[in-house]
């Protein structure tokens, strides 16, 4: 007789910054050190955030000795995509979306800047969009054409969008078995 997989099923809607992070990968880490899951299906739906803490966490879900699971059930927006990408199995629900756009760079009121300060940053945000650029070329059918395309227009694209184009394999609700853990992060 097969043993059935053991599935923990966790939920994050929110933003991504470093102190997000940093608290995803920690609860992610006891869940597996402690329940010794076969999956973590992750209910995930998150306006972005921060690019470098973003692909930090795309980078520590694929080294994950589990199968991720990712379900969009609201939007997936910005660097958030990048983390939805972790997952070699990825779904949408049928009322949710991606936004996929260029980098953004915030400036405190008077700041000050020279020449080669203005380069360095030009210099982070072209590096910082080839890597996205080319995570999403590696995980879903979009050139890199197509890529550059979505970062200039900053498009939100529906299910149908994303599953001809890879980013997902199916549109589905998500349905959560009766009795099994369910773990949501609520951080501050």
């Amino acid at each position: 007789m097969d043993n059935p997989k053991k599935v923990i099923y966790v939920n994050y809607c929110d933003a991504i910054n470093e102190i997000k992070v940093k608290a995803i990968m920690s609860a992610l880490s006891d869940i597996i050190n402690r329940e010794k899951p076969d999956t973590i299906y992750c209910l995930f739906s998150s306006t972005g955030g921060q690019v470098e803490p973003g692909i930090a966490l795309y980078n520590f879900l694929r080294a994950l000795p589990v199968e991720i699971i990712m379900h969009n059930t609201g939007s997936i927006d910005s660097i958030a995509n990048i983390i939805f990408l972790a997952a070699d199995t990825r779904y949408a629900s049928v009322h949710s979306s991606f936004l996929f756009h260029g980098i953004n760079w915030n400036f405190a009121a008077n700041t000050f800047l020279n020449k080669s300060q203005l380069t360095e940053i030009s210099s982070s945000i072209d590096l910082s969009e080839s890597k996205i650029s080319g995570i999403i070329t590696e995980r879903t059918k979009l050139t890199t054409q197509e890529v550059r395309a979505l970062f200039s227009q900053g498009e939100c694209k529906d299910p149908a969008f994303a599953l001809s184009k890879g980013v997902i394999s199916e549109i589905k609700d998500p349905s959560i078995p009766k009795d099994v853990p369910i773990l949501s992060f609520n951080l501050a």
